[in-house]
């Protein structure tokens, strides 16, 4: 069966803890993907608290160490970042899962259902032949039993029997047609219901195998988060020592000069592609003709006059037609999503006190009437695509949703809502409850934006 998502009239689905089932060497082998396991690294030289006093005696010294210090906070970042980006990514899987999950079980039932129903309409098709055959075999003096038709082997075999009597009316005949048609249509059913089953089971297996994953990267991002926390309070406070300041400050300035990097890297520009590349269509001339190499007295042969030739007139090119902003609808789920800050993230969660990055984007839209897909960033991405609201991130208009994509628009592993001035509202992972933030991880912002309306 499927994996729900987070009900929440019960406890939601925990992801800090990976499920038992998964062994201590698949989660060191997942962690080596973001740098967290393997062989064991030179341990970073970090500063001690006599390097910070020293570093004050001396201008050069101080700015060298603050210089030494940030770069040591960039490195934890880059960890704890890339460790988030792998569970993100495996968060997106499950869920892609769970959308082929849904639609292979519903195409099992209704194939079952039509099983069923094709079931009852055979059963009926085949008494009436059943009946008829009877029928036959006392009017031809032969001893045939019913229960021969309707019981066993024999009854096929029967039918086939009728098919080729020549005592068959043409009703007689279209009663055994249908039996035939009907008896046939439910063996199809039956194999496409085994087939679709075997599908949803498939599925179901791999949900199980994906979620395992996606919890064990979840306690990977939330080890590197913690041991980035542990460390950089620290970082912090030497900072605030060079600096005569405080750790909060300083935190906050590394955090606004992060953004404004960001900001300074916008993703790429995509050129749609051109409607045709105006190539030639021909040159216009013609084949010149070989001079003989003895002049001879020939007719001056008159060329053929050709009319002119009028290009065919191309109509113009209409610039694609950006969607209007739903103001509306974009301050309405605004509004829902900032109402949700500081909920807790959970895989799945839809509300109404633990949420995931699409389910929090659905249900802020959702309470505003506007449809934008199910509860996959990828899907929602596609069904913006698919609405032709798709608009580039350089146009970006408070409102739109933003995504986040590694494989330069296969799947999208992350979506938030656009707030303006560089910030949005997410969920972002387990490391961090719904929050207000910049854009952050601009080299896989993907470079268009969703437009709801």
């Amino acid at each position: 069966m499927g994996y729900p998502l987070a009900d929440p009239r019960t406890r939601p689905l925990s992801r800090v803890k990976p499920v038992t089932v998964f062994s201590a060497v698949t989660i060191g082998a997942m962690a080596a993907t973001v740098g967290l396991a393997g062989p064991v690294a030179a341990a970073p030289d970090y500063p001690s608290w006599d390097d910070i006093q020293n570093a004050k005696k001396n201008e050069a010294t101080k700015k060298a160490e603050i210089d030494k210090i940030t770069g040591f906070l960039d490195g934890l970042r880059a960890k704890a970042d890339a460790a988030m980006k792998q569970s993100l990514i495996a968060s997106e899987a499950w869920r892609t899962n769970q959308e082929d999950l849904a639609a292979a079980t519903g195409r099992e039932s209704k194939l079952k259902d039509q099983q069923a129903a094709a079931t009852k309409k055979a059963e009926t098709s085949k008494m009436r032949a059943g009946l008829l055959a009877s029928h036959l075999a006392r009017s031809g003096g032969q001893d045939m039993s019913i229960n021969l038709f309707l019981e066993g082997d024999g009854a096929d075999d029967l039918l086939r029997q009728l098919g080729a009597a020549s005592k068959l009316s043409e009703q007689s005949q279209k009663i055994y047609d249908e039996a035939i048609q009907d008896s046939n249509t439910v063996a199809s059913l039956a194999e496409q219901a085994r087939a679709a089953t075997t599908e949803r089971e498939r599925l179901a297996a791999e949900a199980q195998t994906k979620l395992d994953a996606a919890n064990a990267l979840a306690q990977v991002a939330v080890d590197a988060y913690d041991a980035e926390q542990r460390k950089s309070d620290e970082l912090y406070a030497q900072l605030a020592v060079l600096r005569d300041s405080t750790a909060q400050l300083e935190r906050e300035r590394v955090e606004g000069e992060r953004a404004e990097e960001a900001a300074k890297n916008p993703p790429p520009v995509v050129q749609p592609p051109a409607g045709g590349n105006g190539g030639n269509g021909g040159n216009g001339g013609s084949t010149p003709t070989p001079q003989p190499s003895n002049p001879a007295v020939t007719p001056p042969v008159t060329p053929p006059v050709n009319p002119p030739v009028t290009p065919p007139v191309k109509p113009p090119v209409t610039p694609p037609v950006t969607p209007p902003v739903n103001s509306s609808a974009a301050e309405q789920a605004i509004s829902f999503a900032l109402a949700q800050l500081g909920d807790r993230y959970v895989l799945g969660g839809a509300g109404p006190d633990v949420w995931d990055c699409s389910g929090l984007t659905r249900g802020a839209y959702g309470s505003a009437g506007v449809w934008i897909g199910t509860h996959s960033a990828t899907n929602q991405y596609r069904t913006m695509a698919a609405q032709n609201r798709l608009v580039p991130f350089s146009d970006r208009q408070r409102g739109d949703l933003i995504f986040w994509t590694d494989n330069g628009g296969g799947d999208y592993y992350h979506v938030a809502i656009y707030l303006g001035n560089g910030r949005i509202v997410e969920a972002p992972n387990e490391t961090r409850p719904v929050r207000e933030y910049f854009i952050w991880g601009m080299g896989d912002v993907a470079s268009y934006v969703g437009r709801p309306g």
